[in-house]
């Protein structure tokens, strides 16, 4: 029952154009009775039209000598204005009185009362009756005196009036418009519906383009939406499934290594063999975990959500990293140093920052040959950030310059032991960032240069 209801209650395109419709017809009605209301209650148009009426009585008043055939006119008038009113269900709104050119009253509507209009010649006065006003008109024939009142309206009964008449044909105008509204919504959805089960018929794995032939415009920009973001599945998808491949295939060496030597350490005769086969193991073990660490920090930069920013003194945060590799450069005689401002306070996604930073500069004492030079640089032109980290290294190639940001690509002719994804995920942290990455030759015209470059952002001073 509840189920029902919420169906019942569920917005519809339907129900929001009949509504619309309803609507529009309810701000029409309300702007015609506010026209209508102020031109019926006009002074000039009321004025003009008793006017007029008083003057085509007494022209025709004019052609009459007689006393008897004038009042009896006049009352004959009286009675069809009358009765004309009371058919609108106004009555008792209209008087007519006919005096002599001496003053003598010979004629007065019997639902005057005991009422004795007055005027002045070609005039209309306002007198007062019952409490309310009469709007009274004077003119004069030779032989007659006429006097033409109304009493004034009501502006609740004249309001009450014209709502009711114009809701009449309100009524009757809103079916003739919702069923050719309703016709129009349900074919023109009937495309949409067929869109929809194309769709619902696809199977899970189908992430093949709709390719469907979209006659009408406004379906136009809808299939290309689907179909693009179909394209972008598929392409997550074939490079989620190749990333498990090239996983399953780099752990596969650690793993026999460790497999291996763990029955050699098993095996071992002696003290000798066994801590020869300790160590391989150790380092194996090692290279295992640096990969699974890899392989942990390329999926969180691809799966998770934007990181809220925060304000971090990047130069202080990059002179920690560097104090943590530091042992490692020294061990190898590796000159490591830092050119950077005293404090670089900045809002950004600081594990994607420290991410890009840990990369590089591992990467740059992975492969710089013992002696050699690593380069760290932080600045700030122009409110953009700059980093750089510039080593003395073999390099790479330029035609492999484009190649190394790739996942599990690794530069031909290395012999340093590596698992390809710390650049990979270097470009993904930079991605997140919305900078740059560009690499360029190193130090003396060797190595390596990488150089970050990360948009204009909220800085703070100290």
């Amino acid at each position: 029952m509840i189920g029902r209801l919420r169906a019942l209650l569920r917005p519809t395109l339907m129900r929001r154009v009949s509504l619309t419709v309803l609507a529009a017809f309810a701000l029409v009605w309300l702007v015609l009775l506010a026209f209508l209301y102020r031109e019926s209650t006009k002074n000039s148009e009321v004025d003009g039209f008793q006017r007029n009426r008083g003057e085509i009585l007494l022209s025709v008043m004019a052609k009459i000598a007689d006393a008897e055939q004038a009042r009896f006119a006049i009352s004959l008038y009286s009675d069809l204005i009358q009765e004309s009113y009371k058919r609108t269900g106004v009555p008792d709104q209209f008087f007519v009185q006919l005096n002599d050119r001496q003053g003598r009253r010979l004629y007065i509507s019997p639902n005057a009362g005991d009422a004795n209009l007055r005027g002045d010649p070609n005039q209309l006065i306002d007198i007062p009756w019952h409490g309310g006003l009469l709007h009274v008109y004077r003119g004069d024939t030779p032989r007659w005196t006429v006097l033409i009142g109304e009493k004034q309206r009501e502006k609740a009964m004249m309001l009450s009036r014209i709502s009711g008449e114009m809701a009449i044909y309100i009524l009757i105008a809103c079916p003739l418009v919702l069923v050719p509204v309703w016709f129009a919504v349900t074919r023109g959805l009937r495309p949409l519906r067929h869109l929809s089960n194309t769709i619902a018929a696809r199977g899970p794995d189908d992430l093949e383009p709709l390719n469907v032939d979209a006659k009408y415009g406004e379906l136009i920009p809808v299939t290309t939406a689907i179909d693009r973001l179909l394209i972008q599945l598929r392409t997550k998808m074939q490079r989620e499934r190749a990333f498990v491949q090239d996983a399953a295939h780099e752990m596969r060496t650690p793993m026999a290594v460790i497999a291996a030597q763990a029955h050699v350490l098993v095996m071992a005769e002696g003290p000798e063999q066994q801590r020869a086969a300790g160590e391989r193991l150790e380092h194996a073990i090692a290279r295992a975990s640096h990969l699974v660490q890899q392989l942990l920090d390329l999926a969180h930069i691809d799966n998770a959500a934007p990181a809220e920013e925060k304000v971090q003194d990047l130069a202080q945060l990059l002179r920690k990293e560097l104090a943590g590799v530091a042992p490692a450069a020294m061990a190898r005689n590796i000159e490591l140093s830092l050119e950077a401002p005293d404090a670089l306070p900045r809002a950004l996604d600081t594990h994607a920052f420290q991410s890009v930073v840990q990369n590089l500069v591992s990467n740059a004492l992975r492969y710089v040959h013992e002696g050699g030079a690593v380069v760290v640089e932080l600045s700030a032109p122009a409110g953009a950030l700059l980093l750089s980290v510039t080593d003395n290294g073999p390099g790479i190639a330029e035609a492999e310059r484009a190649l190394v940001f790739e996942r599990f690509y690794r530069v031909a002719g290395s012999d340093t032991v590596g698992t390809g994804l710390g650049l990979a995920i270097v470009a993904r942290a930079v991605e997140r960032l919305h900078g740059t990455i560009r690499l360029d030759v190193g130090l003396a015209g060797r190595g390596c240069r990488f150089t970050v470059a990360l948009p204009q952002g909220k800085t703070w001073a100290n």
